[in-house]
């Protein structure tokens, strides 16, 4: 099944999809960070209407913010500035003059393309500064050189994605490079060295396949389009805590101690969007709860501190006490608080409720429903009572012809005998 119509584009490009499920790694070097991400591809039954629907689910992620193609033009960038300022030494310095800093950054990045296929190139700009051209070659040796403390690095959130995914290295069938920073070939090897695999799959237009799939998204969330039914499955990967005061009451009803709980609402690898809700029976006055990330043990120093402050909200609840008062009459059975993360990883509580139980009495008097049968049916109450009179008023059989014609003969032959 070819899902895409443009060729080398698209994610479901040449994927037959089964029901059982087929695991890829997405491994993405952009400009600014790098990521990894482990999905699964597989026909899942619909639940309503049994049949099967192609789905994606995404069962684990990686990422650097750090990491990224930008870094390394910048550094190429510094090179050749500092080969142009050997050239031409009694220049003033290159670095002040912006347009041509901007114009060696420009031939940085072109240069960094081309050494990706190439041995060597020269890297050339006319009038860079004060009139002078510059030119120079350089060789991909000299350019990997100048991020080899970059290169080990690109290994770890390949490693992070895969083991957040909880699957072992053979269980991946493909590793599919996307973004430009993979066409550099010391990158694809330390992608190759974290995923253990024989090749790397390059099918994809990393230029154009975001596009794509952004459009294609857009279109299947619109009701003006008609689209294959694709679902998409993304993951929480950040985990969610919900702490409060947990009231402790003595057997007269009477608050004795507030303890502090923190419960872990959703886990690592959730799926979303998906909606939770917490029930809070020991409160009936207007209370308060903090939301903020759990457990972020799987994180380095540094990418936790990326998340400035982890508590995210306090959430007041009021009118508790009121709506206790205008429901006196029933069972309370708590609280209950419904929280929402979308499809975006962004939490909210979505609503809270008070829950009340009455107990309603089951009656077993007859309803109209049985007098409009009794009358199509002919049944009543006094119809069953004349039955039963008929039963007890019941008059004695009368005698079969044969029997009253040998009684005649009977009265016959005592007249005959009297005469």
């Amino acid at each position: 099944k070819q899902w895409y119509q443009t060729q080398s584009t698209g994610v479901f490009r040449n994927i037959k999809m089964t029901e059982k499920p087929m695991i890829v790694l997405f491994a993405t070097v952009g400009s600014q960070f790098t990521t990894a991400a482990v999905v699964s591809y597989s026909e899942v039954k619909d639940k309503v209407t049994k049949a099967l629907v192609p789905t994606v689910q995404v069962m684990g992620v990686g990422y650097d913010r750090s990491l990224g193609s930008y870094e390394m033009d910048v550094r190429l960038r510094e090179h050749l500035a500092d080969k142009f300022t050997e050239k031409y030494p009694k220049l003033s310095d290159v670095r002040k003059n912006g347009r041509a800093m901007k114009k060696l950054q420009k031939e940085a990045r072109k240069v960094k393309t081309v050494l990706s296929a190439n041995q060597d190139t020269y890297a050339q700009v006319e009038s860079l500064h004060e009139d002078k051209d510059f030119r120079v070659k350089i060789n991909r040796q000299d350019m990997e050189a100048l991020f080899a403390d970059m290169f080990p690095r690109f290994q770890a959130p390949f490693l992070d994605a895969i083991n957040s995914a909880g699957i072992s290295k053979p269980e991946i069938e493909q590793v599919v490079l996307f973004g430009g920073g993979t066409r550099i070939p010391k990158i694809q090897e330390q992608i190759l060295k974290a995923t253990e695999q024989k090749e790397l799959h390059k099918y994809i237009n990393t230029d154009e396949a975001a596009a794509l799939g952004s459009a294609f998204m857009a279109a299947s969330s619109s009701s003006v389009f008609r689209t294959k039914q694709i679902r998409l499955r993304d993951a929480n990967q950040f985990p969610f805590f919900v702490s409060f005061n947990k009231l402790v009451l003595n057997e007269e009803g009477e608050v004795t101690e507030e303890k502090l709980v923190n419960k872990e609402l959703y886990y690592r690898n959730n799926a979303l969007p998906q909606k939770k809700a917490m029930t809070y029976t020991k409160f009936t006055d207007d209370f308060h709860f903090n939301v903020s990330y759990g457990n972020m043990e799987h994180l380095s120093e540094k990418q936790i501190s990326e998340f400035g402050s982890l508590p995210l909200t306090m959430v007041n609840v009021k009118g508790v006490k009121d709506v206790f008062n205008q429901h006196h009459d029933k069972t309370a059975k708590g609280i209950k608080a419904h929280i929402l993360v979308d499809e975006s990883g962004l939490i909210s509580v979505d609503s809270v409720e008070a829950l009340f139980e009455t107990i309603v009495a089951n009656k077993t008097e007859p309803g109209w429903m049985d007098s409009v049968s009794n009358f199509f049916t002919g049944n009543s109450d006094d119809e069953g009572e004349k039955k039963e009179e008929g039963k007890e008023g019941e008059k004695k059989e009368e005698p079969k012809e044969g029997e009253k014609k040998e009684e005649v003969k009977k009265e016959e032959k005592k007249d005959e005998g009297e005469k």
